[in-house]
């Protein structure tokens, strides 16, 4: 619809991802028709993702409405929802413009993972082989995490994007240690929250007034600078993890499903 639901907007964008860890953990990534795939599906969680912030900043927003009597926030909401629908319309023209090609695309890599399962199921395959590309990405994955430079506010959402595709990967496989996705996923809703508060910060700093909205100002920069605490130490406990302690997943004879959360 002209208006997409939040929850439409959240499981397009989700499903996006998910195709994205299926090609890395699959090595697909270098195959002419899955680049295409890719290409298609990166436009299309953009958009849905531009949508997605602003549902999450007047989620943010609304907090503070309920604490406040002044109409500082509520013309804030207005502006969130002014870009909102801005930001929809742009995902429905992304949608309409890749639908097709999408849909192709979709059915032919829907083929090949089924051929790839049928490989695998075969006596004569070496199963160790057909999983390494696997294993090699959550490896690698994990690494980059555990060798991530000093983290900050310029570096600490990439952060949270590696440590996402690590946690798509890992609940593509079966037998991953509980205690490592329970970090990444701590890590990754608390360095999302101060990305959404950054985010909206940043909006209300363009919109309201310095002086006249100083005190809604103040407690925006208030809650962004605390979110940023915890996120921060939700990072370094992913960053400090051992080797030995994340120990990559086996990859299983079909995909497992992954978690309904981003």
């Amino acid at each position: 619809p002209a208006d997409p639901p939040i929850e439409a907007v959240h499981d397009l964008r989700t499903s996006t991802r998910r195709v994205e860890a299926i090609i890395a953990a699959l090595n697909m990534g270098q195959e002419k028709p899955t680049r295409r795939l890719l290409k298609i599906v990166k436009a299309v969680r953009k958009a849905a993702g531009a949508v997605r912030d602003m549902d999450a900043l007047a989620g943010n927003a609304i907090t503070l409405a309920r604490n406040r009597r002044d109409d500082s926030v509520l013309r804030l909401l207005q502006h969130l929802h002014y870009l909102r629908i801005h930001s929809a319309q742009r995902l429905l023209d992304t949608v309409a413009a890749n639908r097709k090609d999408a849909r192709r695309c979709l059915k032919r890599f829907s083929r090949q993972i089924e051929r790839r399962f049928k490989e695998e199921n075969s006596p004569q395959t070496n199963r160790t082989a057909v999983r390494q590309p696997h294993r090699q990405a959550v490896t690698k994955l994990l690494h980059d995490l555990q060798h991530w430079s000093q983290l900050d506010a310029g570096n600490l959402h990439a952060f949270r994007i590696k440590v996402k595709e690590l946690r798509y990967l890992l609940q593509l496989g079966k037998g991953a240690d509980a205690g490592l996705l329970e970090a990444l996923d701590t890590a990754r809703q608390q360095i999302g929250d101060w990305h959404d508060w950054q985010g909206l910060a940043k909006i209300a700093e363009k919109t309201l007034d310095p002086k006249n909205d100083r005190a809604a100002l103040k407690k925006i920069a208030e809650i962004e600078n605390r979110r940023f605490s915890e996120a921060l130490r939700a990072a370094e406990e992913v960053k400090a993890l051992s080797p030995g302690s994340a120990k990559p997943a086996t990859a299983p004879t079909r995909f497992a499903t992954p978690s309904r959360s981003t």
